[in-house]
């Protein structure tokens, strides 16, 4: 009786399955807003268009960090619509992604440059040469050049001759998308660059762009790191209140983007690998955007665990010192750096301490690891050397050691053997947690990462190159951790 259920219940659900594979793949095209209800649509996080779409009930919402993820998401049938600007990907990158607008909203919004409140000057003469352009229409053959060019990634900057010298305005750039702004081999192109490079010969001081997601741009602006926010930045009546706009230098329509079934191209796993790497890789030379970015998250990772084990070493001096104030100091430092979380030390010590100081964001995010990894490793030290037995101590001062020889000859040998399995996992933890840097404006492997995500779209390549390069760093630290502790015990 009981095998009678099962094989009926197998059949049942075999049933089931055969009915949905037939009937669940079919979706209704959309062509126009009344065919939006009961639709999964995905927008960047943050954006004007997920607060516009958050008061709908009659969608499935989903939000991602970048048009990247949020393109990969449309690609692979998780969202059925993706709701950007009409501009963000150019018809080349369309076609080759496989991708269509269905339609664009009726409603544009305009896009300026936001600076601080304090800026009032530099606002007002860079609204000055906008609106020169535009009354000469050379703004308007500028968009043009770039806008309405069908492959924007292989159109060069013109030459706008010497580039001035003295202190440079510093541009954040919260896009890397042509038209609008993007890097090619270290040189900034698109419609936003033009502009700034127009305006530095006009203001007679050079343009230094640098790429900052949205999510850590505006906090780069009113700290001060940067002096324009550019991206496509729209004009609102909210964000007037914190910033200054200078005038509209163009402006963006919403774009419901779908599959487009009909030019669908479904190539070998071989060839689509080769054409990863090529889009990845090769073209534009992509491939220093790894390298560079790799130099960068060793030099972090080496400074701040040299530095935070000099520093751990002094606060668990300190937390086993008979001093109490000495020892209840330590106590504090550690519980609070382990209670921030290290995005949010790394922001405040970025955007805060170190906001009008001078001092680099490499530098910034060496010593916020190293205070943060100090506070960890100063915990193992101290819990190493108090599993040294007490007995051990007294036979060495017995024997005539003083306090100094008998560390250095019995407690610490002992210590770091037991200390380097977990101090090794926190150095390892410390090179993964680098991963987070990008978020002042500092190009490592992850921010190299999303530049080239941002520009091919392609979610999974670039994501599996920098984890497969994570994964031998780790693997080397811990090798080399390993052998210098067994070289320390053979010499014993």
């Amino acid at each position: 009786m009981k095998k009678q259920q099962k094989f009926y219940a197998l059949c049942l659900t075999a049933i089931a399955i055969i009915l949905c594979s037939c009937g669940g793949n079919k979706q209704k095209e959309i062509v126009s807003e009344a065919d939006l209800p009961g639709a999964r649509i995905g927008c960047n996080a943050g954006s004007i268009y997920e607060i516009q779409l958050a008061a709908r009930s009659d969608i499935k919402l989903s939000t991602f960090n970048c048009q990247a993820d949020c393109i990969e998401a449309l690609s692979k049938g998780k969202i059925d619509v993706m709701l950007d600007d009409d501009c963000v990907m150019s018809p080349e990158s369309r076609k080759r992604l496989g991708i269509k607008i269905a339609f664009k909203g009726e409603d544009g919004f305009e896009c300026g440059l936001a600076l601080r409140k304090n800026d009032q000057l530099l606002c007002e003469s860079l609204s000055y040469f906008i609106d020169s352009l535009r009354k000469t229409g050379e703004l308007q053959a500028i968009y043009e050049r770039w806008f309405l060019c069908d492959n924007p990634s292989l159109l060069p900057m013109p030459n706008l001759g010497q580039a001035p010298t003295g202190k440079p305005i510093v541009v954040g750039e919260a896009v890397n998308i042509p038209p609008t702004a993007f890097p090619v081999e270290q040189q900034w192109h698109g419609f936003e660059p033009e502009l700034l490079e127009r305006f530095a010969r006009y203001a007679g001081r050079p343009v230094e762009i640098m790429f900052i997601p949205i999510n850590g741009a505006v906090a780069a602006l009113q700290s001060g790191n940067i002096d324009i926010l550019a991206g496509g930045v729209f004009i609102t009546d909210e964000r007037r209140q914190t910033m200054l706009f200078t005038s509209s230098h163009f402006s963006s329509y919403p774009a419901y983007f779908v599959k487009d079934r009909s030019d669908a191209q479904n190539s070998g796993f071989v060839s689509h690998l080769k054409q990863s790497v090529y889009n990845n890789l090769v073209v534009e030379n992509r491939w220093r955007y790894i390298t560079d970015g790799l130099l960068t998250t060793i030099v972090i990772s080496v400074f701040a665990i040299l530095l935070g084990s000099i520093l751990g070493a002094a606060i668990c001096w300190m937390r086993m010192s008979r001093r109490r104030w000495l020892s209840r100091t330590a106590k504090i430092y550690v519980d609070v750096m382990r209670g921030i979380p290290m995005l949010v030390f790394l922001m405040i010590m970025f955007y805060v301490v170190f906001a009008s100081t001078g001092v680099g964001a490499v530098t910034v995010a060496v010593i916020s690891f190293a205070f943060n990894f100090a506070a960890y490793v100063s915990e193992m030290f101290r819990t190493a050397i108090q599993s040294v037995g007490k007995g051990q101590i007294e036979a060495g001062l017995a024997t005539g050691f003083t306090r100094v020889q008998t560390f250095f000859y019995i407690v610490f040998p002992q210590a770091l053997r037991n200390v380097m399995p977990v101090y090794k996992g926190e150095a390892v933890s410390l090179i993964k947690n680098t991963s987070i840097v990008g978020y002042i404006a500092i190009h490592d492997l992850t921010r190299a990462s999303d530049m080239i995500r941002s520009r091919t779209f392609d979610a999974f390549f670039p994501l599996l190159i920098i984890t497969i390069i994570y994964f031998i760093l780790t693997w080397l630290l811990g090798k080399l951790l390993d052998s210098t502790v067994s070289q320390k015990n053979t010499k014993k």
